[in-house]
């Protein structure tokens, strides 16, 4: 079973408010518009803006361009700052990534131009995050390495209390977008360096925010009583200075440590106090979510009666607010409940549901991508247009002026016959040229076919061994859920296997089926981690397929299946040298101590998928003129003893 996660990582928003009160009363501020200058509208406008952050976020965003229209109108680079401020946040409270940044870099010049190290400092600090937010930490991380040098410059000048905590919670952001990154060491250092300060200008709720974080760092890093220590210590506060939701969310972390630790009647403890204060501020998500962890909590007590009716009530939710992966998480709760139960015809109903339901949500995800792309194609379609009408007109005039003279009209001809028989000429040559290049890809690309071929018959009949100890042992559940991943992994394989490139997105979810697949199969033995670099986008990302596949199955099967202890397999992609370089790395038994044990089977047998991947890379390196390789090399500890085997492969990709 699997824990639902609701982790929630604390960003500290900040910039300056000028003259803002949160105990500003909206009624009055609105009465206050009939009694000012026209001109001094858009401080109130502004005022209500942010007075609207939390309770209605479109509000925020119409009273924000209210400001702005009379900021405009009256040149007020003050009031328009804020306003594109305020206008900005909206967006991102919305769940609106873009948005924001066009406002708050128009925030951004404004601030340069009034040479304001105050509002440079705190709008660097928004882009880091409106960038956090829309997957370019690289973006994110600059902007808040820049708020932080501002803030610190600040302090130098005005050794305050403000400026400190300022800083703080620029350490605190970018130890978050570390955290995303899965940086976790570094989060941590910049959580430190947050808390230490805190803790110096006795800043409670922000100390609060820090320690929760520290919390989740520990709990990612597998140190689950070290988590338990900062979380209990944030919540120690927050019960005395925050909110009920951030409360909440504390305490359901809790939940989930002591889930982590077995002790399942903590975690029902503080998991039911965290759903009586989602109630009482009406969070149907998070009710939903913490809904699904109660069952799931219940299931692994074998108590699947008291689980019921909590999945039942988590679905009815997340159906009424169209929350599609709090659904998942039901299903996958509900098949666990009636297979507890014997119920296995409708535990394998439910998992087609699931089924289902995975495809729709995928199905819905692809559909905004075409529609985005479809606008990005029209956007360039129409500036190719207003150049080539550009260039047109520039290219008559040149002929008009041309056309001046007889005695150039006369060379111009001449001239134009010569170019065109050079161009016929060049065009021939250059005509049977590209035929023999593309008579000999075509002659590598049916070569890569027929590898392909052989690649998927091969992966098919390991893959179906991998079910006869659940069906021989008369497991019909991990039987049934083994073969509905099995189903999923077939369709992905038979779909890719028509392709010369997939999506690194795609070669992804099937390797990740594969290893699920293996790691139920062996109990999981092992455990299995996989990094992508952020420079590379795996929707975008095209590849040759089954590349990884054979490698993995070598270090699970050889390498992980017959050690003793917790097994560990890492998978990396990062771009290297324009190519790819995969990494798999195992802390198995070595090559060597392998073929001893498999010194009884036929010693003329070799690897087909290896061999089959050795032979496609070659064919990258003919196709393509590239510097593909294939390298593997036998780990050692320091005593020389095998400690497991590197694989790394080098390969071509594509780019959108």
């Amino acid at each position: 079973m699997h824990k639902v996660p609701y982790f929630f990582l604390v960003f500290n928003f900040l910039f300056q408010t000028h003259l803002y009160s949160q105990n500003t009363k909206i009624d009055s501020l609105i009465l206050l518009l009939d009694d000012v200058e026209q001109g001094e509208k858009a401080l109130i406008f502004n005022q209500l803006s942010k007075l609207y952050y939390y309770e209605n976020p479109q509000q925020t965003i119409d009273y924000g361009n209210q400001a702005l229209i009379i900021a405009n109108e009256f040149e007020n680079k003050e009031e328009q700052y804020y306003a594109l401020v305020n206008i900005g946040v909206g967006y991102s409270l919305l769940g609106d990534n873009r948005e924001p940044i066009k406002y708050h870099k128009q925030a951004l010049s404004i601030a340069e131009e009034l040479s304001d190290e105050n509002k440079l400092s705190n709008i660097y600090n928004e882009l880091g995050i409106d960038y956090k937010y829309d997957g370019d930490f690289e973006k994110a991380i600059e902007f808040l390495l820049k708020s932080l040098a501002a803030k610190e410059t600040l302090l130098l000048k005005n050794n305050t209390h403000k400026n400190k905590k300022s800083i703080a919670n620029a350490l605190n952001n970018i130890g978050v977008v570390y955290d995303d990154m899965g940086f976790y060491d570094k989060a941590l250092e910049y959580y430190q360096k947050a808390l230490k300060i805190r803790r110096e200008i006795d800043d409670k709720k922000g100390l609060a925010s820090v320690l929760h974080n520290i919390g989740i760092i520990y709990e990612e890093k597998g140190k689950f009583e070290k988590s338990l220590e900062y979380y209990l210590q944030s919540l120690s506060i927050k019960e005395k200075f925050s909110s009920k939701r951030s409360i909440a969310i504390t305490i359901g972390n809790i939940g989930i440590i002591y889930l982590d630790l077995g002790e399942y009647e903590k975690a029902l403890e503080y998991h039911k106090k965290a759903l009586t204060t989602y109630r009482e501020v009406e969070d149907q998500r998070a009710e939903s979510n913490i809904l699904n962890s109660i069952a799931d909590i219940y299931l692994e007590m074998k108590q699947p009666s008291k689980a019921y009716p909590y999945i039942i009530e988590a679905m009815e939710i997340a159906k009424e607010i169209d929350s599609k992966s709090n659904l998942v998480n039901s299903y996958k709760f509900l098949a666990a409940y009636y297979s507890d139960t014997k119920n296995y015809q409708k535990a394998y109903m439910v998992q087609q549901d699931l089924i289902n339901l995975n495809d729709s949500m995928y199905t819905l995800e692809m559909t905004k991508s075409i529609a985005e792309m479809q606008t990005k194609y029209e956007t360039q379609k129409k500036e190719q247009e207003i150049q080539l009408l550009t260039k047109d007109k520039k290219i008559q005039t040149l002929k008009l002026k041309k056309q001046q003279t007889q005695f150039w009209l006369l060379a111009g001809s001449i001239m134009f016959f010569l170019i065109v028989a050079y161009f016929v000429f060049t065009s021939y040559r250059l005509r049977q040229k590209n035929y023999r290049t593309a008579l000999e890809k075509k002659n590598l690309e049916t070569e890569q076919r027929m590898l392909r071929s052989q690649m998927n018959p091969h992966f098919i009949f390991n893959s179906m061994n991998s079910i006869q100890s659940y069906i021989s042992g008369n497991d019909n559940f991990n039987a049934m859920t083994y073969l509905s991943k099995f189903a999923q992994l077939m369709r992905g394989i038979l779909e890719n296997s028509r392709k010369t490139m997939i999506s690194l997105e795609e070669e992804i979810n099937t390797l990740k089926l594969y290893i699920e697949l293996e790691r139920l199969r062996f109990k999981n033995k092992f455990e299995f981690k996989l990094e992508i670099d952020p420079e590379l986008y795996p929707e975008t990302t095209y590849i040759p397929p089954m590349l990884a596949q054979p490698f993995v199955e070598n270090a699970i099967k050889h390498g992980l299946k017959s050690k003793n202890g917790n097994g560990k397999l890492h998978i990396g992609f990062k771009k290297k040298n324009q190519l790819i370089e995969c990494t798999i790395e195992d802390n198995g038994i070595g090559r060597e101590q392998a073929n001893a044990l498999n010194e009884n089977r036929n010693k003329d047998h070799q690897s087909l998928g290896m061999q089959v991947t050795n032979e496609r890379i070659i064919g990258f390196k003919n196709e393509k003129n590239t510097k593909s390789s294939l390298t593997i090399v036998d780990l050692k500890d320091n005593e020389g003893k095998a400690s497991g085997t590197l694989v790394n492969v080098l390969f071509p990709y594509e780019e959108e």
